[in-house]
């Protein structure tokens, strides 16, 4: 055994994720990739209370340490709902505080979101090495506060706005890896398989927030001309499978998520880091989706952020059904001509994991 995997070996390391999946699966991914190539290393995990945190860290099989916030003291939706939140993350950084005492971690990385803050502080008071990743084009308030504290930051994209270039690490977001079944093996495990029309395939990821627009307008426009041969797959849209129409099925949470990117010629997608990085790692071309709620338009930055390098148009909402239509055509000619080989990230999955761990462990 080398001096390198010995090093390894030794470390304790905490990942801080919270909030909806485009903060929790990149953590998850990277911890994945550290138990394989790193298998001695002892992790923990942190979210928060949301119900939808432990779901996510459920389907992975995973048990993670819970502090009880919510979401930030900044964004609630009054008084009274800022006034808990605030006592919660006085809560959270004592229990924070607690975790890393008994746990004694040599590093800790923050995926940025709410949880990232408490965490941060009491990592800073207990003199444990501490860095943040940040999935959007567009840092949030937890990513900019850290950087102000003089944290290591490592974006997942080319710009951090508004952080200098010189104060972050553009890295990429760690993605999970996929074995990719074909075409017809992962329409036959979906149970979709029949019946279906000849044209392409366009899985429709709306989000876990502020979804119900995007389907409304996919739904309206499968059953007209020209798409009733093409093929809508929404996931994350019904109790159980339904078909809707000749060429529309509405789907339950499929957490194997490799079913759906295998089933796809296309994705219609919401802008998260997460599954944009996803969607250009496998190179399948996609029809970007910006969220409006998003905050501080971050969105929207990570849609620029993925066409100017990856196979890919933006959709605003309010731009109306004929451009989602026209860019849906326009988006069926880019797959033909790409065929699942385009994207600066294609096939960099490890690669991203690979760097992330250099940047947070240099001597290794």
């Amino acid at each position: 055994m080398n001096s390198d995997t010995q090093a390894a070996e030794k470390k304790k390391i905490i990942l801080a994720a919270g909030g909806t999946g485009g903060h929790i699966w990149p953590a998850i991914s990277f911890g994945s990739w550290i138990k394989k190539r790193h298998p001695e290393c002892e992790l923990r995990y942190i979210c928060g209370s949301r119900p939808l945190e432990r779901e996510i860290y459920g389907a992975a099989s995973l048990n993670p340490e819970i502090l009880p916030m919510d979401g930030s003291p900044l964004s609630g939706r009054n008084a009274l709902q800022r006034l808990g939140r605030l006592r919660a993350l006085f809560s959270s950084y004592s229990m924070a505080r607690g975790l890393i005492a008994r746990f004694r971690p040599d590093a800790a990385l923050l995926f940025g979101g709410y949880l990232s803050f408490p965490m941060l502080l009491a990592c800073k008071r207990a003199g444990v090495r501490c860095a943040l990743h940040e999935q959007n084009a567009r840092a949030g308030r937890a990513t900019r506060a850290a950087a102000k504290l003089g944290t290591e930051i490592y974006s997942g994209w080319q710009e951090c706005l508004p952080l200098k270039e010189d104060s972050y690490l553009r890295i990429g977001v760690p993605v999970r890896a996929f074995e990719l079944p074909s075409k017809e093996e992962a329409l036959r495990r979906l149970k979709i398989e029949d019946k279906m029309q000849p044209g392409p395939v366009v899985v429709v990821f709306s989000g876990s927030l502020g979804s119900s627009s995007v389907k409304d307008e996919i739904c309206s426009l499968a059953g007209s001309a020209p798409f009733n041969d093409w093929n809508f797959l929404l996931p994350a849209q019904a109790e159980r499978m339904e078909k809707v129409g000749e060429n529309l099925w509405l789907l339950p949470k499929i957490w194997e998520a490799g079913l759906l990117y295998a089933a796809a010629d296309m994705l219609a997608l919401r802008a998260g880091g997460s599954t944009l990085t996803e969607a250009a790692v496998l190179g399948i071309p996609s029809l970007v989706i910006p969220w409006k709620g998003a905050t501080d338009n971050h969105q929207y930055h990570n849609a620029l952020a993925f066409v100017s390098e990856n196979a890919g148009l933006i959709w605003n909402e309010g731009e109306g059904r004929d451009a989602l239509a026209s860019s849906l055509i326009k988006l069926k000619k880019m797959s033909e001509k790409y065929k699942k080989t385009a994207g600066r990230f294609y096939g960099r999955g490890d690669l991203i994991c690979e760097n992330l761990w250099s940047a947070l462990f240099p001597t290794l």
